[in-house]
């Protein structure tokens, strides 16, 4: 006997002040959106110094993301919601390529954006977000599926 259960579901059964699970196996939470401007998806985040229960665009280098920006055109000051962990649609910065298996890191680059690489440096173990799960070619704004583990 085989059951299966629907997404709607688990999500009415797990949802509390806005968290979830997305369409591409990821579990989101609810924050606010103190980008700047409207959210882009695939935006890495980092927790905001200068308001609660907020994110900001993660710096270039940044060793502390926390998520990625699941929805696309959310307005700053708004809820949004950001993945945690699972699996997420990441934008690589502008030009580059991801490889399927490669270490996945904010960029040293553009802001908020990814970069992989195929040994990473030990010293450069705090800025992980995970691994990549597809190849994709380079281009500008390319998102690039992610299994995500924040350390």
């Amino acid at each position: 006997m085989s059951s299966s259960v629907s997404l709607e579901y688990l999500n009415s059964v797990i949802a509390n002040n806005g968290n979830g699970i997305s369409a591409d196996g990821g579990y989101y939470i609810t924050l606010i959106n103190k980008t700047g401007a409207n959210s882009i998806k695939g935006t890495i985040v980092i927790a905001s110094t200068t308001n609660d229960n907020a994110v900001n665009i993660a710096p270039i280098n940044s060793e502390s993301p926390i998520g990625i920006i699941l929805e696309d055109s959310v307005p700053d000051g708004s809820p949004v919601k950001v993945v945690v962990s699972g699996k997420a649609y990441v934008l690589l910065a502008n030009g580059l390529a991801s490889t399927r298996g490669y270490w996945c890191e904010v960029s040293s680059t553009q802001a908020g954006r990814m970069s992989q690489l195929v040994n990473p440096n030990p010293a450069t173990h705090w800025a992980e977000l995970g691994h990549s799960l597809e190849s994709k070619t380079a281009g500008t704004n390319v998102l690039s599926l992610v299994v995500l583990h924040f350390n």
